[in-house]
């Protein structure tokens, strides 16, 4: 396999083949949350692309030059990996709030709550100590494949999120039966929308 064509594929089966919202069904609170408005998942959605590539860019540092060469990778890595994510949530909030504090309060609680959303913690744990998410192509990912990977995922949490917020926005004003309406509507949306993404399995031997 050439190392263009290895590149393809890892970004293509992180944000398609196992989308991190609709096929691995990791973060699905954030995904709940704050998909009722298009503005505040398309905040969400840039505001998670960005602690992301950071943060495991971050962790696959501290991973290969730290944690293993210690010898205590495996007893630190969560605590470490979620202390540079909180940091950079942090950076990031007093960024927003103090440039676009329109999107910082139609965010509210979601935005703190990235220092607890699975999807960042998992790319960072999965670029470092691979296995977790399980992609069917070998693993060990170099800093470059590490990047196309996080990329390839923060990019499946946006496309999926912002699909997601469209769609409820429209069945919004659709004739939905009383006892549908809200989030039970909501959770038929998705299902039929990760069933669609199911599509994409054996894409290209992924």
């Amino acid at each position: 396999m050439g190392e263009i064509q290895r590149y393809f594929l890892i970004f293509l089966g992180a944000i398609l083949v196992y989308n991190i919202l609709l096929i691995r069904f990791i973060a699905l609170c954030s995904y709940f949350g704050i998909s009722s408005s298009m503005e505040t998942s398309i905040g969400m959605s840039l505001a998670v692309v960005f602690v992301m590539m950071i943060s495991s860019t971050l962790s696959w540092v501290l991973w290969n030059y730290v944690l293993v060469p210690f010898g205590v990778g495996e007893f630190l890595y969560i605590p470490v990996f979620i202390l540079v994510i909180a940091a950079f949530v942090q950076l990031e909030e007093m960024f927003i709030r103090k440039t676009a504090p329109t999107l910082y309060r139609a965010m509210g609680i979601y935005l703190p709550l990235i220092t607890t959303n699975c999807a960042v913690l998992a790319a960072a744990t999965e670029v470092a100590k691979p296995g977790f998410l399980k992609m069917s192509i070998t693993y060990n990912y170099t800093l470059p494949e590490a990047w196309v990977y996080t990329f390839g995922v923060a990019l499946g949490y946006c496309v999926a999120l912002i699909l997601f917020a469209a769609i409820r926005e429209k069945v919004d004003f659709a004739p939905v039966a009383k006892p549908l309406k809200g989030y039970p509507i909501a959770f038929i949306t998705s299902a039929l929308m990760s069933l669609a993404f199911t599509g994409f399995a054996g894409l290209l031997g992924l």
